[in-house]
């Protein structure tokens, strides 16, 4: 997908992706975005380029452990909405209901994130 390596990873290399991406302005990561979703690159090639490597990184499969996978997070968020709907005590609805919707924003902060990485690849890299 988005012509991505085969090779994953490595711990080592997704710091130093990270670590470059958190020197970029954070207004510069917002402009990345903008420019993504109207189709278009950022005209400083540095910037660009740690962007595309980001990308790759946040659509990077995850291990093959069910936790890393979108599928447990939902089943994690439902189990403890459900847990603070059904309980009966007071204590454990409270912390249930606290941590679901914590599983919630994360969810849709990473949903979030690969849409702007899709965006991101899908724009054309060529100068003409």
């Amino acid at each position: 997908m988005f012509g991505m390596p085969e090779t994953r990873i490595t711990r080592r290399e997704r710091r130093a992706i990270a670590a470059e991406w958190r020197q970029v302005p954070f207004r510069t990561r917002l402009e990345v975005a903008r420019l993504a979703k109207q189709g278009e690159r950022h005209p400083d090639d540095g910037v660009d380029a740690v962007a595309v490597r980001v990308s790759r990184m946040a659509l990077e499969e995850p291990s093959s452990s069910f936790f890393h996978t979108t599928a447990f997070g939902v089943l994690l968020t439902l189990t403890l909405l459900a847990i603070a709907v059904l309980w009966d005590d007071t204590f454990p609805r409270w912390c249930a209901g606290l941590g679901g919707s914590a599983c919630f924003v994360l969810l849709v902060f990473n949903w979030d994130l690969k849409r702007d990485a899709r965006r991101i690849l899908a724009v054309p890299r060529h100068r003409s």
